[in-house]
């Protein structure tokens, strides 16, 4: 389920640096929710960059085309039950990344994880919860 979204703003990176932020994004979830694991679960993924146009997007009540400063937002989804140290470190991580690849200071970015129940999360058309059910039956032999 790993899923994060940061929203920008247009025109205040390049898209190589947008790619590079998304690339270094799912690594850094891979790494923080799945250090042990091989192979890694790569397809889980998911990374948008999501662009506002900057009279679209105002800080501190002043809008970007008219001088606001540059406050990228991030959201990411994580299956409920994840240690508050895997939160901390992405916050932390995707913080970090932002003002490596769209030139802001760390002070103006803001983030927040969005803990879901399995029972409310699909894939495929299922519930996490009757995926890992299956898995863990599967692996047991049942």
């Amino acid at each position: 389920m790993p899923i994060v979204n940061f929203h920008l703003v247009e025109g205040q990176q390049t898209d190589a640096s947008i790619k590079q932020l998304l690339i270094e994004a799912g690594e850094m979830y891979l790494d923080v929710f799945y250090p042990d694991q091989e192979p890694r679960p790569v397809a889980r993924l998911r990374a948008f960059a999501t662009m506002i146009k900057p009279e679209h997007f105002a800080t501190a009540g002043v809008f970007m085309d008219e001088g606001g400063e540059h406050a990228p937002y991030f959201t990411f989804l994580a299956l409920a039950g994840r240690p508050p140290e895997q939160h901390a470190a992405l916050i932390k991580g995707f913080t970090d990344l932002l003002v490596k690849h769209v030139s802001c200071e760390a002070k103006m970015v803001r983030g927040m994880a969005v803990p879901i129940e399995p029972d409310l999360w699909g894939i495929g058309g299922r519930t996490a919860s009757d995926i890992r059910k299956a898995e863990i039956e599967a692996r047991s032999g049942t």
